[in-house]
């Protein structure tokens, strides 16, 4: 039989370690070009280490030109469609999304197993790439940072609120509040340092994050067996 103590609701539910070992690595490789900026590894060579990654790793419009123009495929054209959400432009830009995916990871392992995060995280990714190839103006900045993660992360947390709200039986509207709090983030962000091609890898987070966390919920594959017996019932 168990004891109380087995039996007492934990005070804080772990994180994903998915969810931590994203987090971990956009530290690392921040701490590393930190480190090689103010001359502790890398020697002189090391000042240009966040220029380098941000053009061997971002995400390039001329990139994905590229590949619609049925260019050659290899690693260094594959790669960027993910690692650019570990290219940090700043501190900042390291530190901020890090930190909003670490509380919202939270919320989301609560009720999503690893697995289902991790794919959260690689689909919001590759949204947000594709989405920014094929809507950026050719020329400009490329793709660096985790936001599109992050937001993938609210629209699944979104998805969590609405499905709570109705099971209650209350009125949903409550469930997008986190959306607009982060889209008056974001546009304050826009009007500070000026509105970039980024929103649409953001926007296409927030979609993909919402829609998946339909099949991969807990009760997602009889929610899939469900669609599937209405469409063959018709």
């Amino acid at each position: 039989m168990e004891t109380p103590e087995n039996t007492k609701p934990k005070l804080f539910n772990p994180v994903s370690r998915v969810v931590v070992v994203l987090v971990l690595a956009m530290l690392l490789v921040e701490l590393a070009l930190q480190a090689g900026e103010r001359g502790l590894i890398g020697g002189p060579a090391a000042m240009a280490w966040r220029l380098e990654l941000v053009r061997n790793f971002g995400f390039h419009k001329a990139v994905f030109d590229h590949i619609l123009q049925g260019g050659q495929i290899e690693p260094k054209v594959i790669w960027p469609f993910v690692s650019y959400i570990f290219v940090p432009t700043s501190f900042p830009n390291m530190l901020i999304p890090a930190a909003l995916i670490l509380g919202m990871g939270k919320m989301i392992s609560d009720r999503f197993s690893g697995a289902a995060v991790a794919v959260l995280a690689l689909a919001c990714a590759l949204a947000g790439a594709l989405v920014f190839g094929l809507f950026s103006t050719p020329g400009r900045f490329p793709l660096t940072g985790a936001y599109p993660v992050f937001y993938g992360f609210i629209g699944t947390f979104t998805w969590i609120r609405i499905y709570d709200l109705r099971k209650e039986g209350k009125n949903i509207l409550p469930a997008f509040s986190a959306i607009g709090m982060f889209l008056v983030f974001r546009g304050v962000f826009a009007l500070i340092y000026g509105l970039d091609n980024g929103w649409t890898a953001d926007l296409a987070g927030v979609i993909v994050g919402f829609l998946l966390a339909y099949i991969l919920a807990p009760d997602g594959k009889d929610r899939i067996r469900g669609w599937i017996q209405t469409i063959r019932s018709r």
